[in-house]
């Protein structure tokens, strides 16, 4: 049993706030309010709305904006005075993805699916989003043939739409081990999504390929297992590499503290010059990447 209770991020009721008690977390930059990408926000509230509603905490009587600065910012362009926040009981902005810039391609599907179920036509949103009506429904389409899993795996990556196209073309389970095989390599693109459908059996395809008779398939499987064992030795540094630099931090503190005493430089200067070497170049460290040489 737990003996904390779980409190929830946001209050159950969306609010509706004047757009001039919204205070900024972050200033926003000149140059993106004349950007496309602000344009097409302004036409898209102008012609459907706010699909997303921004997330605002209540801090000192005022709403602090922790994500939908350009919404809000267009909002105050079409002079539109009123606007329905989604209240966080957190006011920390990095939850929120403050860092990511643009939506993923799952994310701008899902958006297109909710804005055509509430009656929005193809051709208006064609017009909004300063798209052509085929891109739209490729965009809605996007998902058709890819399993659920494959969705909550890659629904926050920068994947391209020829991953999709690849991806659709394998069976649900394969789909998944090259999900997360993209994932562990941290490689979105459509060149890799292809290298892990040419390396798959035929029998973890939708239609078998037809290959050239230089293609080895089973090597191509050994590759595909080796690169999944290096990323697996990899993230096993990479999670050590933390435990390194916290014992790296530690040691230079406490040798600092050993040639703080004069008593204890004198002896090592006398008798043992190399250790005292050694010790005043692990205190200079800036950080554990330094090479070897500078140590050794």
């Amino acid at each position: 049993m737990f003996d904390e209770v779980l409190h929830p991020a946001f209050e159950k009721e969306i609010v509706n706030i004047d757009v001039k008690n919204i205070v900024y977390s972050k200033d926003i930059n000149a140059h993106l309010l004349n950007s496309r990408k602000f344009k097409v926000i302004v036409s898209s509230i102008e012609e459907i709305g706010i699909i997303e509603p921004p997330v605002v905490t209540c801090k000192n009587g005022r709403y602090l904006l922790l994500d939908g600065h350009l919404r809000v910012s267009a909002l105050k362009k079409l002079n539109i005075h009123q606007v329905k926040c989604l209240l966080s009981t957190d006011d920390e902005a990095f939850t929120y993805n403050k860092h990511v810039n643009r939506l993923t391609n799952i994310q701008e599907h899902r958006m297109i699916v909710k804005a055509i179920e509430r009656g929005v036509s193809v051709d208006r949103l064609a017009k909004v989003l300063d798209m052509e009506v085929e891109n739209i429904m490729r965009k809605k389409n996007l998902l058709d043939g890819i399993d659920p899993e494959v969705v909550e795996l890659l629904k926050d990556k920068a994947t391209t739409e020829g991953v999709f196209r690849y991806l659709r073309k394998m069976r649900p389970q394969r789909q998944v081990e090259a999900a997360n095989l993209m994932n562990d390599m941290n490689n979105y693109s459509a060149k890799f999504a292809r290298s892990i459908w040419l390396a798959s059996s035929d029998k973890q395809l939708i239609n078998p390929i037809k290959r050239a008779n230089t293609l080895d398939v089973e090597k191509l499987g050994r590759l595909e297992n080796e690169v999944s064992k290096v990323q697996g030795e990899y993230k096993l540094m990479e999670d050590k590499y933390g435990i390194d630099v916290l014992n790296l931090t530690l040691v230079k503190g406490y040798i600092r503290k050993i040639l703080g005493n004069e008593r204890v430089c004198s002896y090592l200067r006398g008798n043992e010059y190399d250790i005292f070497q050694q010790f005043e170049r692990i205190v200079e460290l800036d950080s554990i990447n330094t090479t070897n040489e500078r140590l050794f």
